[in-house]
């Protein structure tokens, strides 16, 4: 399994200020106060592969979000797209979408969150044979 996770900053600022910011949240897994972070729960039910996007929040937001899946394996492929609305607290993260897929294929899971003015966006490999 490959994971990345991007953090990006949106509004009108200097060039130099979005660099700054990019190079502070490169590579982490959770961001700063105020931002957003996701993260995929992969796991298996009823002999299906199950993949969850999931947005922790510092503080409660309200927001969007978009989910897509492609890939596939012995059943065929698939492409799968999800958006919605969503709301988080610090003690609440909320479940951005579900799906479940063919056990022995290969999936490229991509997710996107927007909210306090903020982007965040996951990517990760699931599946495969190790």
């Amino acid at each position: 399994m490959s994971k990345r996770v991007i953090h990006r900053a949106l509004g009108v600022m200097p060039l130099i200020a979005v660099l700054g910011v990019a190079a502070a949240l490169a590579g982490q897994a959770a961001s700063a106060d105020g931002l957003l972070a996701c993260e995929f729960r992969a796991g298996a039910a009823d002999g299906m592969t199950t993949i969850e996007g999931i947005v922790h929040a510092t503080d409660a937001v309200e927001g969007s979000y978009r989910l897509s899946v492609d890939g596939g394996g012995g059943a065929g492929s698939v492409r799968i797209n999800q958006a919605g609305a969503f709301y988080a607290t610090p003690d609440a993260p909320a479940t951005l979408g579900q799906v479940m897929l063919d056990s022995g294929g290969t999936y490229d899971a991509h997710l996107e969150v927007s909210g306090a003015g903020s982007t965040v966006i996951c990517e990760e490999l699931i599946g495969g044979r190790i």
